[in-house]
């Protein structure tokens, strides 16, 4: 597929600020991108002027707040989503850990929503955030169920040990010291997301873990419900 070049550029230079971890200057991102100086100042204005980037009293660019509108935006209009983020918050008041929402988009896994516990932990990932599929709960379940989606060979042993369960968990694979729990969104004869649980992985032991599965499960049920009947509409 035939690509534009600015827009190339333009998505480029905003993954590089999101890497920058807060802001970059002019010649860090030109070095950075491979970029000459006055193209990337140009390019920078013209998003300045839609609100995608900002600059600091210093100078140095930053992600801008039209990013925030367009993300929202864009979340408040998946299907998935928007049935997904009601529960995904009832289940962290009760629970006091955090849940996410991760589906497959454009052939990559990424979280598409989160619900913050109620504890001191704030656990990663961010939303929007890649997630590995061979190295996470979530990645197995779409191993199992849809592997397709994610670009990936048929499933392995402990992708369908997981679809044997119906939930897997990540034990620091991915984030050290993090425990994940995630449970398919089986809908419509198809798979439309997993429900994930986590927590830093000392808290998350014995009952406490069972409890997070079940937790987990309902979750992903519910939401699976809640698309069944909106398919019925």
């Amino acid at each position: 597929m035939e690509r534009s070049g600015t827009v190339d550029k333009a998505v480029r230079a905003l993954e590089a600020l999101r890497e920058s971890g807060g802001s970059a200057s002019l010649a860090e991102l030109a070095a950075r991108l491979g970029m000459p100086k006055a193209t990337l100042h140009r390019l920078l204005a013209s998003l300045a002027a839609h609100a995608l980037v900002e600059q600091d009293g210093e100078g140095r660019y930053r992600l801008g707040v039209g990013l925030i509108r367009l993300g929202l935006g864009a979340q408040g209009l998946d299907p998935v989503a928007r049935v997904a983020r009601p529960e995904l918050e009832r289940a962290a008041r009760a629970f006091g850990e955090t849940f996410f929402l991760v589906a497959a988009r454009a052939g990559r896994l990424v979280v598409l929503d989160k619900a913050e516990g109620t504890g001191l932990l704030r656990a990663a990932p961010t939303v929007g955030a890649e997630v590995p599929v061979d190295l996470t709960a979530s990645g197995r379940l779409y191993l199992a169920h849809a592997p397709e989606l994610v670009g990936a060979p048929p499933a392995c042993p402990a992708a369908q040990r997981a679809a044997r369960r119906g939930h897997d968990v990540n034990e620091g694979e991915w984030i050290d010291g993090l425990t994940v729990i995630a449970a398919p969104v089986l809908a419509r004869g198809s798979l439309h997301g997993c429900i994930a649980c986590a927590a830093a992985a000392q808290s998350l032991r014995g009952d406490r873990l069972d409890a997070a599965v079940r937790h987990t499960r309902e979750v992903a049920e519910r939401v699976a419900r809640a698309l069944q009947g909106e398919s019925r509409r």
